[in-house]
């Protein structure tokens, strides 16, 4: 309600249109003294394009020479979101001449690129046992293996291979191993597959018809198998310390043929359920030049212990 007793206020009335305006002069510019000179202008800064992002698959500039690269694993997995990946990793020296191995990996359902993971500087015993993973898990050949090594040894000072490196069994080798599978009274039904520098026989015993898996191999220069490997317990044991018979008939039928024969275990540390290989390191086998590693195990287990037993072709 309106209160009667209070005074309205008057409105402002507008300035009459013939109201004299008064104008405001602006004050005058100063000209610049000497001691002040005149700020020269600027020119407008133009946006600089984005660089693209340099491609993880060549040699980057930053001195790394790429000597070998694996073959790409992974994929995705509809198992857990860490398998939903792909990897390779590339072998070579960086800028300071060390031993170097760099993993790159990206994740398909984003459809991303591959992007550095890891790059990490090596010893040429670390640097070599990386390698011969890859050969095991079939990411690597054995040809690029040799080019790869060579490199190193000569960056480190290494004693280098000699020219006759292991590149696979000839086909009089592959024959004599082939005819000593052959002629085991104690194995039938044998089945030869090979590949990159192995040949495998599948055979059965000849009683029970218990599976047995054979790998043949010649040692390689800088072979691992030979040193201590983290995980591998490695046991040096006599023929008649091997607990199945039908393996033991083997040791005895290749301590016939060769000179010197000598027996390991190689038990997996890693593995729950200590899986376990036998190998036999044999000289002066018949019809082999230079040395040569058998290995008698589970067909799941060879990869473990040094032998390439992936992508196997019949022959």
């Amino acid at each position: 309600m309106r209160n009667p007793f209070k005074k309205a206020k008057k409105r402002a009335e507008p300035p009459s249109a013939s109201a004299p305006v008064t104008e405001i002069e602006a004050p005058a510019e100063e000209e610049p003294s000497a001691a002040s000179p005149i700020p020269e202008e600027l020119p407008a800064t133009e946006k600089a394009p984005v660089p693209c992002a340099p491609e993880p698959d060549s040699s980057a500039d930053d001195g790394f020479t790429e000597w070998a690269r694996s073959a790409t694993r992974g994929g995705i997995e509809r198992r857990e979101r860490s398998d939903i990946y792909e990897m390779y990793s590339i072998y070579g020296a960086d800028a300071a001449g060390q031993l170097c191995c760099r993993l790159y990996h990206r994740y398909p359902e984003h459809e991303r690129s591959f992007n550095l993971s890891s790059s990490r500087a090596l010893s040429f015993g670390d640097f070599n046992r990386r390698l011969l993973a890859e050969l095991d898990q079939g990411g690597l050949k054995l040809d690029d293996y040799h080019a790869c090594i060579t490199n190193a040894e000569r960056l480190t000072g290494q004693p280098e291979d000699a020219p006759e490196n292991y590149r696979g069994f000839s086909e009089e080798e592959e024959a004599a191993l082939r005819a000593f599978c052959d002629s085991a009274d104690i194995l039938q039904g044998q089945r030869y597959l090979h590949s990159e520098g192995v040949l495998s026989c599948e055979c059965g015993s000849a009683v029970g018809d218990e599976r047995l898996n054979l790998r043949f191999r010649k040692p390689l220069p800088n072979d691992a198998l030979m040193t201590d490997v983290a995980g591998v317990r490695r046991e040096k044991l006599g023929i008649y310390d091997v607990d199945n018979l039908w393996i033991m008939g083997v040791c005895n039928r290749l301590r016939d043929r060769c000179e010197r024969v000598g027996v390991f275990r190689l038990t997996s540390e890693w593995s729950l359920s200590h899986e376990s290989l036998w190998l036999i390191r044999c000289e002066g086998f018949a019809g082999i030049g230079g040395d040569l590693l058998a290995a008698a195990g589970e067909a799941d287990s060879f990869r473990r212990f040094g032998f390439y037993s992936l992508d196997f072709a019949g022959k």
